[in-house]
């Protein structure tokens, strides 16, 4: 059976050294946009926390005590030891959490892995307390690159049509990497569909911001930058929505 959530691709990256640099870098980046939410909650979920880089850094600097759950057995090995209490869970399904459990949960870059996008934001509400916080990132469907690639015939970027190779329907791109592995991205959002999912089961939006990435070519990063303060065209989502 194909393995279309991609974990044997994920416990390779786990394990490369340039993968920890990078989700450091990206958890910076992030607790510098919504960090001031974060200040205060005392009991925090991180869902499809990975190796638990962001869980860490969460815990160290605002004193929280951090859960964590992650399909992939190698992560959560690595995120034990960096003092998260994480546990091995399919997130597709029902959270081993009681309800109300929690002041905050995140759900940084997982849930376009996820098929069931509606019983992921509703077991997140149930674990939530009432004005509990939900914070997601995710890929821009309708980024300002993916728009201007599009009126050109090309296959929008963070979307996949193949488990073999990402690069089809983008195959200008082939030369940028030799990496050619899928991510398992199932469903990809723009800015209006994850508000209108969000509200759809109860979440008021509080705060909504736009992210750049760091593995664009150089002479793109300014431009990136750039377009990441206008949160319906920038390269990532980041909204922080409120339990009602």
């Amino acid at each position: 059976m194909a393995d279309f959530r991609r974990q044997g691709t994920y416990s390779k990256q786990y394990l490369a050294d340039v993968t920890f640099a990078l989700k450091k870098l990206e958890s910076e980046n992030l607790l510098s946009l919504i960090g001031n939410f974060l200040d205060g909650k005392k009991k925090i979920l991180d869902i499809g926390c990975g190796i638990g880089v962001l869980a860490s850094e969460v815990k160290d600097r605002y004193n929280s005590e951090v859960y964590g759950i992650d399909i992939n057995r190698v992560a959560v090995k690595s995120a034990v030891q960096a003092g998260i209490k994480a546990k091995v869970g399919d997130i597709e399904k029902k959270l081993p959490y009681g309800n109300e459990s929690f002041d905050a949960v995140l759900i940084i870059q997982v849930i376009e892995h996820v098929l069931g996008t509606d019983d992921l934001v509703l077991e997140a509400k149930r674990v939530l307390k009432e004005n509990g916080l939900l914070i997601i990132s995710t890929p821009n469907l309708s980024n300002w690159f993916n728009r201007i690639i599009f009126l050109f015939g090309f296959q929008p970027f963070f979307t996949e049509v193949s488990l073999k190779d990402k690069t089809f329907g983008l195959s200008f791109t082939r030369g940028m990497s030799v990496n050619r592995e899928t991510l398992g991205h199932l469903r990809v959002f723009t800015l209006r569909a994850l508000r209108d999912l969000l509200n759809y089961y109860g979440f008021k939006t509080n705060f909504i911001r736009g992210g750049n990435l760091y593995y664009l070519p150089k002479f793109m990063k300014p431009i990136d930058k750039f377009f990441s303060f206008f949160p319906g065209v920038a390269s990532d989502l980041i909204v922080v929505a409120k339990r009602e």
